[in-house]
């Protein structure tokens, strides 16, 4: 936790691709592993389909959430930090 800590600390003067490929990513992962457990499907399948533009938005049912990890903004600072926040807060809500 104090490393995942200390990474959104660094995002908020890092670079876009850092954010994209290192955060982001791993949001993306946690989501991964949440659909697959409370659905049952492979995370393979998973991962694939929210990466689709048109089978992820119905799968993840949350426009918001699917926005904030799929479309690219290039944000900075505090808006980033928030973007996190918002982010890890409805991953944690998610249901399926």
């Amino acid at each position: 936790m104090q490393f995942l800590s200390r990474q959104i600390e660094v995002a908020a003067g890092a670079s876009q691709a850092y954010f994209e490929t290192i955060l982001l990513n791993r949001l993306r992962d946690v989501m991964i592993e949440r659909v697959s457990l409370e659905t049952g499907m492979e995370k393979e399948i998973v991962k694939r389909e929210l990466a689709d533009g048109r089978l992820g938005p119905a799968l993840v049912r949350d426009p918001v959430l699917y926005s904030l990890l799929y479309d690219s903004r290039p944000l900075k600072g505090s808006a980033r930090i928030e973007m996190l926040r918002e982010t890890t807060v409805r991953i944690e809500a998610w249901k399926a």
